[in-house]
């Protein structure tokens, strides 16, 4: 047995394995950006673990979190919403708020830690019915929001946090939660008298006045439940941080009770669990950040499942394109010993490390395209025109017999699809089976198909490249 013709043939067939993977890596990864799936996946994960929509609004909206984001705020719009409502128009110039696809654990716990202490205030159960309505209007394909309508509003939810961030039982927290309610009555006026060319259609002003209204009542009624649910709860020392926290958390019983559930949890008996030079605060942030990191483990876990199937589903639609058939590659290679050996020289002399595969996967691909060059591989698809006896005497068919070839007929014509040196040893079945092969490997991705590369260049008797023999 010939293992040098073996391992070179092995070569070629992962040499064509790895561009396919880089050019499944840039597609996917476009893919990827434009439905914002990583951000997506993130925001429904976010959405269990707070268990109210209400929550999830205030958290994304938090600076915290807003700020890991590029995203610039336009300025508002008065344009006449009717010019939105065509749906070929609304497509183009309706925005929506970008949601950050990365938030770090610390973030998170902050982000939360702040939510919670100020819980208990009418300020944030009212800022959260604002954000509601805001997210409302913008989901619902019914109205046509002016975006000088969502800016009022985010800045309307601006006051409501500068509120609820006041000292509790100061004048000053009474002064702004009067002027919170004022300017939430009067919304709709000002909105009128601020932009005098914006049209309110009455749709849409009866829904912001009424959803406004109910925000304000919601929130009143909440908030005596929440006062009635802290008095029951052992006193607290709100002198200290983490005496404001539990304060917060109790008042979360009331909004959401699986956060609620879930915070106790993390902050029962935290105190005994204080290591030296750690502070109560410190240790209950810990433990926020360890739950918030285990339910991204388990975002990961289903995005890499979603990423493995997009993969093979792109890995098949593009070998069954380009005509990347490893049956029919594999039996070329092995024919033609020139082929074989040019690929198997570039391999040697190739150079490039699986962390620049990483990092430009495109600058990647191109490198290994680049092995290529002069070399005429079976791949691809030709149309050839047939005379109707040709057709009749076997010259296309899906499963060809003696002295026929292989090829599939385009619908009623005389054109063929066929592969390069089509033969009678080619057929459907084969053909398919070939690139399923390929799409199955390409899904393994091209770092792990270079290493294999390495191993088998090695195998050959080449030896290490000289460059890795000096970086040793």
């Amino acid at each position: 047995m010939n293992l040098g013709a073996i391992a070179e043939v092995a070569i070629g067939i992962i040499f064509v394995w790895i561009v396919l993977s880089l050019t499944i890596i840039q597609i996917q990864e476009w893919i990827t950006t434009l439905l914002d799936k990583r951000a997506h996946d993130m925001e429904e994960a976010i959405h269990e673990m707070l268990a109210n929509p209400n929550l999830k609004a205030q958290f994304y909206d938090h600076p915290i979190i807003r700020g890991l984001t590029a995203k610039k705020r336009r300025a508002p719009s008065i344009t006449d919403p009717w010019y939105y409502r065509y749906p070929l128009i609304r497509g183009f110039t309706r925005e929506r708020r970008k949601l950050p696809s990365y938030i770090p654990s610390q973030q998170f716990a902050l982000t939360l830690f702040d939510i919670a202490m100020t819980a208990g205030t009418e300020s944030s159960l009212i800022q959260q019915g604002i954000l509601k309505l805001r997210d409302d209007i913008e989901k619902d394909r019914n109205l046509s929001p002016n975006n000088a309508i969502i800016v009022e509003l985010n800045l309307l939810a601006e006051l409501a946090r500068s509120a609820a961030a006041t000292e509790a039982g100061t004048a000053l927290t009474q002064k702004t939660l009067d002027l919170l309610k004022t300017e939430a009555h009067q919304f709709v006026d000002k909105l009128k008298v601020k932009y005098p060319g914006l049209k309110l259609e009455g749709e849409m002003e009866l829904v912001i006045r009424e959803e406004i209204d109910k925000a304000l009542k919601e929130a009143e009624r909440l908030k005596r439940e929440i006062d009635r649910v802290v008095k029951s709860q052992p006193k607290a020392d709100l002198r200290t941080s983490l005496g404001k926290l539990r304060r917060g958390v109790a008042a979360l019983s009331v909004i959401s009770p699986e956060v609620n559930q879930t915070m106790n949890a993390l902050l029962l008996n935290v105190e005994e669990y204080v290591t030296t030079g750690e502070t109560n605060l410190a240790k209950a942030r810990k433990g926020v950040e360890t739950w918030f990191n285990d339910s991204m483990d388990r975002v990961s876990g289903t995005f890499k499942r979603y990423s493995q199937t997009m993969a093979l589903l792109i890995g098949l639609a593009v070998a069954l394109i380009l005509n990347v058939d490893s049956i029919d590659l594999t039996l070329y290679l092995w024919r033609e010993p020139s082929v074989r050996q040019a690929l198997a020289e570039n391999a040697a002399m190739f150079e490039l490390s699986q962390q620049d595969i990483a990092d430009n996967p495109a600058e990647a691909l191109q490198e290994f395209r680049n092995q290529f060059v002069g070399l005429s591989l079976p791949l691809g698809w030709g149309i050839t025109n047939f005379e109707a006896q040709a057709l009749a005497d076997g010259s296309c068919r899906l499963f060809p017999r003696e002295e026929q070839t292989f090829g599939i007929r385009i619908f009623t014509s005389t054109r063929c699809l066929v592969p390069p040196q089509s033969n009678n040893q080619m057929n459907l079945v084969l053909k398919l089976g070939g690139i399923f092969i390929t799409a199955l490997a390409a899904r393994q991705g091209a770092p792990f198909w270079f290493d294999i590369l390495k191993r088998v260049v090695n195998l050959r008797g080449t030896g290490a490249n000289p460059a890795e023999k000096d970086g040793k």
